[in-house]
């Protein structure tokens, strides 16, 4: 169970990796991630014995189960948006400082400047899980269950098919042409406008 309430008749909803959390707490937790710059949402709970979840949660799985208010979902998906053309211009937050850290290649390991200046060493971050670099070479950041991948391509690698104006296999979710925002198909029409930036495309043929 995870749950910043101390109130044990406050209904909790069971997510999708059978962990449960009432939706103020839910909410509260999008809000504090999306605050920290991410924009993937991941399960936080802790065993007594100290292992973690970190397994991911799809935002409409939040949306649904937080009872986001319409101008909640419009804060939530403008900050999602924000966060990843952050990183799409090569930016990224510092974990430990908060400071806009910029990365003139494609390395996964970011040197902090701020950080190295203030502390006379020099602080490594993973730009994929954000955390603090601990290991030892340029490709594996050393935490356990970091990816080593943008999530948002395991996301629309594994976003579920479904039929669209009669066409069959189609993926539910997809990524802006323009701004990157994934945009998750819910309505029968394939002509969609990308509610961050105005672009239209056909959800079917990216066109």
């Amino acid at each position: 169970m995870i749950s910043w309430e101390d109130d044990p008749s406050i209904p909790r909803a069971k997510m999708s990796c059978g962990h449960a959390i009432t939706p103020g707490s839910l909410t509260t937790y999008g809000e504090s991630l999306l605050s920290e710059g991410k924009y993937v949402f991941k399960c936080p709970y802790v065993s007594p014995s100290g292992k973690r979840c970190r397994k991911e949660w799809h935002y409409s799985e939040v949306r649904r189960i937080a009872v986001l208010t319409e101008d909640e979902k419009k804060q939530f998906e403008t900050q999602i948006s924000d966060n990843y053309l952050l990183k799409g211009m090569g930016i990224q937050e510092c974990p430990k400082c908060r400071s806009y850290c910029e990365r003139s290649n494609k390395d996964k390991r970011v040197v902090c400047p701020f950080c190295s200046a203030s502390d006379g060493v020099e602080y490594h971050f993973c730009w994929h899980c954000l955390r603090k670099w601990v290991g030892g070479g340029a490709e594996q950041c050393g935490n356990d269950d970091c990816s080593g991948e943008d999530p948002r391509l395991k996301i629309l690698r594994d976003c579920e098919k479904k039929t669209i104006v009669k066409v069959v296999g189609c993926p539910s979710i997809r990524a802006c042409l323009k701004c990157g925002m994934l945009i998750e198909h819910e309505e029968a029409c394939k002509h969609m406008t990308c509610t961050t930036c105005s672009q239209k495309f056909c959800f079917i043929c990216l066109k």
